[in-house]
């Protein structure tokens, strides 16, 4: 099984904007905090076909990467 969303959080950004923290589990156990700047943050939401950030749990990791990387092909 892939990893997948088991938290998610709001938290300010050291410029002071809001930023997601999703946390994600893997397969083995193992655990890992990615931040999301609003826009990738927004993207995860639309990805997944949801409106709030606690239906995020239980979606897998793949949405993150593909948000992650949609932002930043955007922006360079």
């Amino acid at each position: 099984m892939a990893a997948v969303i088991t938290k998610v959080r709001i938290a300010a950004a050291h410029e002071g904007i809001a930023e997601l923290i999703v946390s994600l589990e893997f397969s083995n156990g193992g655990q890992s905090d990615v931040p999301l700047d609003q826009d990738a943050g927004a993207r995860l939401l639309r990805s997944c076909g949801v409106e709030k950030i606690d239906e995020l749990i239980g979606q897998s990791w793949v949405h993150v990467r593909d948000a992650i990387s949609g932002a930043y092909n955007e922006t360079n």
